[in-house]
């Protein structure tokens, strides 16, 4: 539909009045954009460079390093608010605050000691402020993800890294399936919604050893040991069938249906896959949700995450090449089983019809 036919039908539901809002001015080309943003870094990098050179105190000192930071911040607060439609001052205020928040990461550091625990879960604070300070739409998605990558460190350095993807993921699910209940505050939502998508991707691909070693710089033992793994992994199996439930409610789909079954049995298929490849939740909740809302983006950014979780799952398998031809075959017979019983039990709908 246009944009006239889509206000004439919310005007019709009572959902909005007046005539259609015309824009204020008129955008320029994505390319002039582009190149405004890239010479935004480019001027906020060479300002960096010179701050760096000459007043290299800044750095050595907590408490300089914390002032400075906060100004950073400040200032790019001030560029988004005053001139929000300006490309090249955006992108300028997005990297004076990422250099902002490097200074107060060095001055939290030097203050608190090297425990990653304290200084990490110091830095999620900061970010859960800028979210809601910086009125910035990609400032907001950065500060979302960067926030939730910080806290699921301090966890990883306390032993809980077990347990953060569900909360990751129960986070990220809650948001999305909220996002029509909270129309005037959309756009905080999106963005926290995507910095929390991004988050789930990277938290999961975080499960293995060899990644946490390089974050950390030590291994560290889980709480709980082996069990404590296995109730993260299936903490994050029963976020998963929570977040089906919830959509097939709020599409009217009874559970005792026959389409309410079969997705059941199909989300628990996946959960049980998810207790052995932690990855499988978040991409499907990913893609699920982005179906379900319509987001081709969010659902997009999951059929990716699937497909290149699955592909690193396979290589990382340590069991013969026999074996992972086995694997594979059997995959295959499941999945052609589930698409002969989908086309059984849940016939595409006819045209005209509501959409499931």
């Amino acid at each position: 539909m246009s944009t006239a036919e889509t206000w004439g039908r919310l005007r019709q539901a009572g959902l909005v009045q007046g005539e259609v809002p015309q824009r204020d001015g008129v955008r320029s080309p994505w390319f002039v954009r582009v190149m405004l943003g890239i010479a935004g870094w480019f001027g906020a990098l060479f300002l960096l460079l010179f701050v760096g050179m000459g007043m290299s105190f800044i750095i050595k000192n907590a408490a300089a390093a914390l002032v400075v930071g906060i100004v950073a911040c400040a200032v790019a607060g001030a560029l988004f608010r005053k001139v929000p439609e300006n490309d090249f001052a955006g992108q300028f205020g997005l990297a004076v605050s990422m250099a902002g928040q490097v200074l107060i990461l060095f001055g939290i550091g030097d203050a608190i000691g090297k425990n990653i625990a304290p200084v990490a879960l110091a830095m999620a604070v900061v970010q859960a402020l800028l979210f809601w300070l910086l009125p910035s739409y990609v400032h907001r998605v950065w500060a979302a993800w960067s926030g939730a990558c910080a806290l699921a460190i301090a966890l990883a350095d306390m032993g809980f890294l077990a347990f953060t993807p569900a909360l990751v993921l129960v986070a990220f699910a809650w948001v999305w399936l909220k996002e029509f209940d909270h129309a005037k505050q959309g756009s905080l939502v999106r963005a926290g919604g995507y910095g929390l998508a991004l988050a789930a991707v990277v938290i999961a691909v975080m499960q293995g050893d060899l990644s946490i070693a390089w974050i950390l710089d030590r291994p560290k033992a889980p709480i709980g040991g082996v069990a404590g793994v296995w109730i993260g992994a299936a903490l994050t199996a029963a976020t998963l069938l929570w977040a089906v439930v919830q959509l097939l409610a709020r599409e009217d789909v009874p559970l005792e249906s026959a389409r309410g079954k079969i997705a059941l049995v199909g989300a628990i298929i996946l959960a049980v896959a998810t207790l052995k490849a932690p990855g499988i939740g978040p991409a499907v909740a990913l893609l699920v949700i982005g179906f379900a809302n319509g987001n081709k983006v969010l659902a997009g950014l999951g059929l990716i995450t699937m497909l290149g979780y699955l592909s690193h799952y396979y290589y990382s398998l340590q069991i013969t090449l026999l074996e992972k031809s086995a694997v594979l075959v059997c995959t295959g017979i499941a999945l052609l089983a589930a698409r002969v019983a989908l086309q059984r039990y849940w016939p595409e709908q006819k045209e005209g019809a509501s959409h499931a």
